[in-house]
């Protein structure tokens, strides 16, 4: 037995798996994470398209944003004194067969949110895909208390996109990339039904709610697979007797914890060859990581000097 190996007790177990948990959500890139960021690009970019092209010239069509204006300046305070109201959902029937009609958002949901501000949200200790995690799960405190974390983080990102359609305000619209347009105020989005000829508009409206689901589906994947990660790791860490056991299949964990800090930490868990393969890949691409920067900090250095 090595004499620097270190004996794993219940606590080092804990902390070694909360330690390769953060690196694998924080520090290991993957396919799947660079799926995520071509679907939420193609999903503002198909946002931005639809609007301009297809939302804003038929609402305006159907409701003239000079009429609007006028309705808007003699509205008042009180119970039915709006006329007009600022909207970002708009309501469509296609004329051309028999579906019903659809809404369509410009708002962030929630899950809009996870996905679009991912990183960000990562990078505030907070877990975006929590929902996930806990799917046909029973919830519990930890649970709601890492739901209420996760509010407060999306709403200190101050993103405007992300509001209730009820509570816009004028001071809100020019923060809203132009995705807003008045409508006479009877009622909500779905009382506001305006009809829909063309074709080619109605499956670009639907093909813009389609990159928005897949969206989702690619920040659900992209945990999931890390997630199977982490729990194959939690697994070997139970395991282990010591921490060179780990090592094995985590290789480059000396360069991720420092093994004499109290703070060592996170299990990692292992069954299978497939499983001990996996997580030693994971190991490798951070270390290309490692070098690839390493390449790229010197030619920096070399382009500064010369």
């Amino acid at each position: 037995m090595n004499t620097n190996d270190i004996r794993l007790n219940a606590d080092k177990r804990k902390r070694l798996k909360e330690s390769h948990r953060k690196i694998i959500l924080k520090q290991t890139p993957t396919k799947a994470d660079e799926d995520l960021k071509v679907a939420v690009e193609d999903f503002k970019k198909r946002l931005d398209h639809t609007w301009k092209n297809i939302i804003e010239p038929t609402v305006c069509q159907n409701y003239p944003q000079d009429e609007m204006r006028i309705l808007k300046k003699y509205s008042r305070s009180g119970y039915g004194g709006k006329f007009a109201t600022w909207d970002t959902c708009f309501t469509f029937k296609p004329t051309f067969n028999d579906e019903v009609e659809k809404q369509f958002k410009y708002l962030y949901s929630r899950n809009d949110m996870t996905a679009i501000y991912h990183d960000d949200l990562i990078n505030l200790n907070v877990n975006p895909s929590l929902s996930y995690e806990f799917e046909n799960k029973d919830t519990n405190p930890k649970y709601y208390q890492q739901d209420n974390d996760l509010d407060k983080a999306i709403k200190g990102l101050n993103v405007a996109k992300n509001k209730n359609e009820y509570d816009i305000s004028d001071s809100d619209i020019p923060n809203l990339d132009g995705h807003a347009l008045l409508v006479p105020n009877n009622g909500g989005c779905h009382s506001r039904v305006m009809m829909m000829s063309s074709e080619s508009d109605w499956q670009q409206l639907l093909e813009f709610e389609k990159s928005r689901t897949f969206m989702h589906n690619c920040q659900r994947e992209a945990f999931l697979e890390k997630l199977s990660i982490i729990n194959d790791m939690n697994a070997l860490i139970d395991s282990a007797k010591f921490v060179s056991e780990v090592e094995k299949y985590w290789t480059d964990l000396r360069d991720c914890v420092d093994l004499h800090n109290q703070e060592i930490g996170q299990e990692l868990s292992i069954v299978s060859n497939e499983t001990k393969e996996r997580l030693s890949n994971f190991s490798k691409i951070r270390q290309a990581n490692r070098e690839i920067l390493a390449v790229v900090s010197t030619g920096v250095a070399n382009d500064t000097n010369s």
